[in-house]
């Protein structure tokens, strides 16, 4: 991708959605390592959130690039 297929207003919207998808992942993140009892089940979603947490914040750094260099 390259930067001239985003606006500026584009870029922020998807940089906030993005940032909020990974408050979200942080927090359920957070609620499953702290469980008392912990099953397979719930490493296997632990891992799956902690995955797409990763995948959020590079694409937050992908975004805030763009944005730094459209300036």
């Amino acid at each position: 991708m390259s930067q001239n297929n985003f606006s500026r207003e584009e870029i922020l919207e998807k940089l906030n959605q993005l940032k909020e998808e990974h408050s979200k992942l942080n927090e359920k993140s957070s609620e499953l390592s702290s469980k008392k009892v912990f099953t397979p089940a719930d490493e296997t979603e632990l891992n799956l959130v902690r995955k797409k947490k990763l995948r959020a914040k590079d694409m937050i750094a992908y975004f805030e690039n763009l944005l730094k260099n459209s300036d």
